[in-house]
């Protein structure tokens, strides 16, 4: 978070000089969110703080969060630019700035008030608003809003979780406005920054966290993986971390000579209206799984990282034997995939890509193995995410993968730096031959792991 003037943050001229460097790039976005609020009638004196809240990459790792696992995660240089300024009164007024294919934009507003009874419309826009404004007021009671503007250069519902960082926002917002941070609940219930990861996943996916009641969430079943990647950034870093609950195992510092190539498909990975049962089957086989182990051998798992974790080094061959022996073949590939992801692909790559022992070959063949997996396992490809990998390879990435929720959205390329543009350049035209229909909808872009660096401004004041 930074603090602005209004009138200072919509003049593109002189805005650049007043930026952080990782920033600058974000001037037309910024001055455009500032024009939004200037049209609400805010006058150009008024204070106004700047927010940076990234996209994020899940290198390897898919669907694990929420069954205890582990993902290696970084985040994006395309993000959400939030502007806010306080009001006296217990209403959020956000208008954002909707990105569309043909590149025009959609201004969109609504206006949330904060209070523990909250409407939430699951199949509007403001859903991620209007849920993180009613948890938010549930859990800490009285709280003053803001007039708020969000432009985003994410490509809408990429997979590069779109959603969670509007819950990231909304957390910040109201955080800054409120000093959520020296509540008195949130001093006893937060002792680590991961425990606050783990709060903003209960946010979404409705659950308690600790003495913090739960609540209807958005509807998706998911962890915090999300949140914890968006949050916990940092620059020319991958970060390795295990879930329920949230914990930081290792951080891996990113090849300096190797970057991502990310290519938004133009598929769009939705998690609302009737795609949200596609993304919870996931969850639902992952949850089943663990509860069919558990009720066939007495062992005490809640999910499947503890039915691993009870089992030992044998815990693959054993929990499988289980569910075929229960005529379950569809759990076990489901568990397969899991243990893959969990225990041989994140803690592999992240080993891969140390500066003691860096690994091309293996980094590309973990990769490799995780889009098999995730293929087989999870069932969430379509044409295009299974297309785009493969073609990444032969045109020479180290390593490529689609990544996210699925059923659409986003696939990485980990190429040479200075390979970079070019392998974009053919990589694009190649996918454009192949899904022409995806012309207009489907964007690439090169990107470092970007920090967030405004919300770690105001993360964690009172320790």
């Amino acid at each position: 978070m930074v603090g602005y003037t209004l009138g200072k943050l919509k003049n593109r001229e002189t805005l650049p000089g007043q930026l952080p460097d990782y920033l600058r790039e974000k001037v037309t976005l910024i001055s455009k969110a500032a024009l939004q609020l200037e049209e609400l009638g805010i006058k150009p004196n008024r204070r106004c703080r700047l927010f940076w809240i990234p996209g994020r990459i899940e290198v390897v790792g898919k669907h694990t969060d929420y069954a205890g696992g582990r993902s290696c995660v970084c985040a994006v240089n395309r993000g959400f630019c939030v502007l806010s300024v306080d009001r006296g009164d217990d209403e959020l007024r956000v208008v954002s700035l909707k990105s569309k294919a043909d590149q025009d934009e959609e201004v969109l507003q609504c206006s949330v008030r904060l209070s523990p009874d909250t409407e939430v419309a699951s199949n509007h826009w403001s859903l991620y608003i209007a849920t993180a404004a009613r948890r938010l007021s549930q859990n800490f009671g009285h709280l003053l809003g803001c007039d708020v503007a969000i432009s985003c250069d994410l490509p809408p519902a990429s997979g590069m979780s779109t959603s969670s960082a509007l819950i990231c926002a909304m957390y910040m917002v109201l955080d800054v406005r409120n000093g959520l941070q020296k509540h008195p609940k949130f001093v006893a219930t937060f002792k680590k920054e991961e425990e606050l990861y783990e709060y903003l996943g209960c946010i979404e996916n409705g659950q308690s966290c600790g003495e913090l009641t739960g609540d209807q969430g958005v509807g998706t079943f998911g962890g915090s993986e999300d949140h914890t990647a968006i949050m916990s950034s940092e620059e020319g870093k991958l970060k390795v971390f295990s879930y329920k609950p949230t914990r930081l195992e290792s951080i891996a510092p990113f090849p300096d000579h190797l970057t991502f190539v990310v290519a938004s498909s133009g598929v769009l990975a939705e998690k609302t209206g009737d795609k949200m049962n596609n993304y919870n089957d996931a969850a639902n086989l992952a949850a089943l799984a663990a509860k069919t182990f558990q009720a066939s051998t007495g062992n005490q798992c809640p999910d499947l990282a503890s039915c691993v974790r009870s089992c030992g080094e044998a815990a693959c061959e054993t929990i499988s034997a289980v569910l075929r022996a229960k005529g379950t073949e569809h759990l076990d590939v489901r568990f397969r995939q899991f243990y893959i992801e969990s225990e041989v692909c994140v803690p592999g790559v992240a080993k891969a890509v140390s500066a003691n022992s860096f690994d091309e070959r293996e980094l590309g063949r973990l990769v490799e193995l995780s889009q098999e997996q995730g293929d087989a396992g999870l069932q969430n490809l379509v044409p295009e995410t299974r297309w785009l990998p493969a073609e990444a390879r032969c045109l020479g990435a180290v390593a490529a993968s689609a990544f996210g929720a699925g059923f659409g959205g986003s696939v990485f390329a980990i190429v040479r730096r200075d390979d970079a543009p070019e392998f974009l350049r053919k990589w694009r035209e190649s996918y454009v031959k192949e899904f022409p229909g995806n012309a207009s909808s489907s964007e690439f872009f090169i990107t470092a792991c970007i920090p967030s660096k405004t919300h770690r401004e105001t993360t964690f004041r009172h320790k």
